[in-house]
């Protein structure tokens, strides 16, 4: 974790020795908006982080992970993730809690997922997408022979993809936890005390600024 109470102070301190220049406008909580940024990017680079330890980056799907800032009134949120639009969206949260296998379970036992045990594999799409992004080549594999067609048709390319689509179905897919463990790294104890100091910090930029307007129209008056 990178960020902190002195990270929070020195925002504050930048902003307070530029009230001149860039005043609050009404509602506006300019530490605390920029330090709720500073955490969502934390949370994006912790969980690739965990992506990369775990090796779970198939394709750059899943490393594209967005964050969205929104802001109504005093009422300042971020939604990190992955866009509906986005293919990610649909198998993240597969490769965070795992899938239970037909034969083997390398998932946690509380994952909600489960493969389907009247099918014999993933579907072959999707591994042969897995095979082109890591560059694997197939040229030891032979055929293989129960996919319905002539064995000299089937390229070994696709021979590959059926036998870890099959292998993947039986075994599972293990368990990564690398966003709901970002999560709880990134947004912790620590970020509750340091959104708190932000919005002290808020306050107290704005009681200076009242001051100072209050200072600058009894000037205007003499």
């Amino acid at each position: 974790m990178s960020i902190s109470k002195a990270q929070a102070q020195a925002i504050a301190d930048g902003f307070l020795n530029t009230l001149g220049e860039q005043p609050m406008k009404e509602g506006e909580m300019p530490v605390a908006e920029r330090l709720l940024k500073d955490f969502g990017a934390d949370f994006i680079k912790t969980a690739q982080a965990n992506l990369r330890a775990n090796g779970s980056i198939a394709s750059g799907a899943i490393d594209d992970i967005r964050m969205y800032f929104s802001k109504f009134g005093t009422t300042y949120s971020i939604s990190l993730g992955y866009p509906k639009s986005e293919k990610a969206s649909k198998y993240w949260d597969f490769i965070n809690k795992g899938v239970k296998g037909t034969k083997n379970i390398k998932a946690d036992s509380k994952t909600p997922y489960k493969f389907n045990p009247s099918k014999k594999s993933i579907p072959i799409s999707a591994v042969q997408g897995w095979l082109g992004y890591n560059k694997l080549k197939a040229t030891s594999v032979r055929p293989y022979r129960k996919l319905g067609v002539e064995a000299k048709a089937i390229d070994a390319k696709k021979s590959l993809a059926y036998v870890v689509a099959r292998s993947i179905h039986r075994k599972g897919i293990r368990s990564t936890h690398y966003f709901d463990n970002a999560q709880k790294e990134v947004f912790g104890k620590n970020f509750y005390e340091i959104m708190e100091a932000a919005l002290g910090k808020d306050i107290q930029i704005k009681i200076r600024q009242i001051g100072k307007e209050i200072n600058n129209g009894n000037n205007n008056t003499k």
